[in-house]
């Protein structure tokens, strides 16, 4: 089973259902649909939940779009846009990558 990390914080709006993707850079977009894999906390590598991969959609940095801040949890996209400029300073490709908590 793959492992999925995400900053500590997130972990609340997963485990409710109110973050249901996450955003990646090539190097993490390795897995499949209908994947599981186990989530982790990336500060101390303590385990969350396990999700079920629901998709995965390539998408251009100025591709972001309302769609992808709700299910990231966010109320507006340059919110978004802002963040993954912080993680992936200078990323365009980036991949969509849905989900849903299943343990």
């Amino acid at each position: 089973m793959d492992k999925i990390t995400f900053f500590a914080r997130m972990e609340r709006q997963i485990l409710s259902g109110k973050k249901t993707a996450t955003i990646r850079d090539e190097l993490e977009s390795h897995y499949s649909v209908g994947q599981v894999v186990e989530a982790f906390a990336h500060e101390d590598n303590r385990k969350i939940c396990k999700l079920e991969i629901l998709g995965i959609e390539y998408v251009e940095f100025d591709q972001l779009h309302r769609m992808h801040a709700k299910a990231e949890n966010l109320p507006f996209v340059f919110i978004l846009k802002w963040i993954l400029r912080k993680i992936y300073p200078t990323e365009n490709s980036l991949y969509f990558i849905s989900f849903k908590v299943v343990g």
